[in-house]
């Protein structure tokens, strides 16, 4: 419903219940639901918005409720493991890593693993005809606290392989804890290095990224 129309329907409303009331009296009350009806109208934009963001979060708790499959905090999950020792620095000054820090250890994870086992060059050159990923979407759900100077094990799976387009999923652990103190992850989408067109992920970085693909079982009832 647009501002104005809501502005119209209170304005409405009040006149009902303010039909004896002087002229100035009665313009003050319709200036208020014109007012209430902005108020209205900038709230659903902003839920709107928030919902929007949320799109990814409300897949992983679907998936996360699942009763016959790992969820997303579960080291099983997970087909890669690479060890992160903490700094200090990533501490904050409530004596725990940053919620900002994490989105480096995912990153870190994602493309230490296309390095070693996808064949991704990090330095191509300017004149490579390879496609790069960019990423289009990030995601990242906390569940408990990490401190310096404990190491973590960043696990990593692929929840989605399309033609151009990868979506990673990303537990980040405790040392030796089977529960994830945060998930996450990101989507690339691989694009031609001038016109950033989408393009087929190549077979010698596909093959690396087969090996990591989890079938996420989906709750009863839910498509």
């Amino acid at each position: 419903m647009q501002s104005s129309h809501k502005s119209l329907v209170l304005s409405s409303f009040f006149s009902y219940f303010t039909p004896s009331m002087s002229g100035n009296s009665a313009s003050i009350i319709h200036r208020l639901a014109q007012v209430m009806g902005h108020l209205n109208y900038r709230a659903s934009l902003m839920t709107f918005q928030a919902a929007l963001s949320a799109q990814h979060c409300t897949a992983a708790a679907k998936y996360s409720t699942s009763n016959t499959g790992p969820t997303l905090r579960d080291r099983a999950l997970y087909k890669f493991f690479l060890p992160i020792q903490t700094r200090w620095s990533d501490n904050d000054q409530y004596s725990h890593v940053n919620n900002s820090i994490f989105y480096l250890y995912i990153d870190t994870v994602v493309n230490t693993y296309l390095i070693r086992h996808c064949n991704l060059n990090p330095s191509p050159g300017i004149a490579s005809t390879e496609p790069i990923g960019l990423v289009v979407e990030s995601n990242a759900q906390f569940h408990s606290s990490v401190s310096f100077p404990g190491i973590i094990e960043a696990g990593l799976a692929i929840t989605k392989l399309g033609n151009s387009s990868v979506r990673y999923q990303v537990g980040i652990f405790e040392e030796g804890q089977s529960q994830a103190a945060v998930t996450g992850g990101f989507t690339h989408v691989f694009v031609d290095r001038e016109g950033r067109r989408p393009m087929k992920i190549p077979e010698t970085m596909r093959g690396g990224m087969n090996k990591l693909i989890v079938r996420m079982d989906k709750p009863e009832g839910k498509e």
